[in-house]
């Protein structure tokens, strides 16, 4: 759903009652009384007012100076003179404000007015910009993505000054409503391709998107396959890169990755580093990857085939001393190649996983013992 169709929908529209009392207790037991909820009365003009917001969420600095400041001193103005048009919006459906809660935005009632004023008041609650640990380049601009949309999206456009960068935006999950945002070039990204990224957006149906995988399994063609078929990056200039190419970025609020469709097996490959070096030296370091995954993806059903089926490929010599070596491993060479594919998930996976320290020992120590191991044989 689309934050204007979010709005706009009938189907949970809440009018506001007559009297200020039920609206403020409609809001309250939607928010189940909860204790964050902060009510400031504040009267206005010989009317009683409420000002509502959640103290988690907001911030007391913005509600002074958006709410309580106007209410003060513009008491001589009327309601909606009294305050800057440019931080402030009326909406008359309770439930869409209980929605504004949630996002850290203030609430005013007033008793003889038949809408209430939205305060853009929500507390910001971002990091520094830094250069993301998985995707770390020599040369470029040294900056990544944060946990906070809007940051993803100034930094986008900050790099595209264009007025063809389209943003478009979409609230997914039933209870967590997130906030999902996609980007593209209008005039070159493929038309049918984005209203088919618009679609599988709007088709999602869940309660909640706790990272980017839940979006990546619900778009993608084919959930079975262990291919990834979405890019994933933290750096604002390849995002930018695959814009350029007419590609769609994908981004949601409090994930630090962007979601790049569609690809191709090598754009896995390719690195900003690539294109701030001549062609020449990025080529061939583009090479030596595809030639590294070539090794690592044959290499092992190679070794099979050679040793167990045909020997006679190889020079006699070596033939002697792979046998010698074999005649003390009590596994076929089948077994004994998926053991040691074992043992490096698992040295990875307790790198990944395990405490700073004790990962970079388990490391350390895997590296050795695999590497004697590989010496002796």
């Amino acid at each position: 759903m689309t934050e204007k169709k979010e709005q706009q929908e009938s189907k949970n529209q809440k009018h506001m009652f007559p009297s200020l009392p039920e609206n403020i207790n409609y809001i309250e037991n939607k928010l189940s009384h909860s204790d964050d909820i902060k009510k400031l009365d504040l009267p206005f003009q010989n009317g009683k007012g409420t000002i509502l917001y959640i103290e988690s969420l907001a911030d007391p600095n913005l509600i002074h100076q958006f709410a309580l400041e106007p209410l003060l001193t513009r008491s001589d103005l009327s309601l909606d003179k009294a305050f800057s048009t440019l931080n402030m919006k009326k909406e008359t459906n309770l439930n869409y404000g209980v929605q504004l809660l949630l996002q850290g935005k203030s609430l005013y009632f007033h008793e003889h007015v038949d809408s209430f004023c939205i305060f853009e008041t929500a507390l910001s609650l971002k990091r520094a910009i830094t250069e993301p640990d998985n995707e770390g380049i020599v040369r470029g601009p040294h900056t990544g993505f944060v946990e906070d949309l809007a940051t993803n999206l100034a930094s986008i456009r900050k790099l595209i000054k264009s007025p063809n960068v389209v943003v478009k935006y979409f609230t997914l999950g039933e209870e967590m409503h997130t906030k999902v945002a996609i980007a593209y070039m209008q005039n070159i990204a493929n038309d049918d391709l984005v209203t088919e990224v618009k679609r599988r957006l709007e088709t999602i149906k869940t309660d909640s998107l706790m990272a980017p995988g839940y979006i990546q399994e619900f778009i993608e063609d084919n959930s079975f396959s262990p291919f990834p078929q979405q890019l994933n990056t933290e750096r604002p200039d390849r995002t930018v890169a695959n814009l350029m190419e007419g590609r769609v970025a994908i981004l949601s609020d409090g994930d630090p990755t962007a979601l790049i469709v569609p690809v191709t097996l090598f754009a896995f490959y390719q690195s900003p580093d690539d294109y701030n070096n001549r062609w020449i030296v990025g080529s061939f370091v583009r090479m030596i990857r595809l030639v590294s995954f070539l090794i690592a993806f044959l290499l092992p059903a190679i070794y099979i085939a050679t040793v167990a089926f045909h020997p006679d490929v190889l020079p006699l010599e070596l033939v002697y001393t792979i046998k010698a070596s074999l005649e003390k491993v009590p596994l076929p060479p089948i077994f004994e190649a998926l053991l040691m594919e074992l043992i490096f998930e698992l040295l990875r996976e307790a790198g990944i996983r395990l405490p700073s320290r004790v990962g970079q020992t388990i490391g350390i120590v895997g590296g050795l013992v695999i590497g004697d191991a590989i010496v002796k044989a």
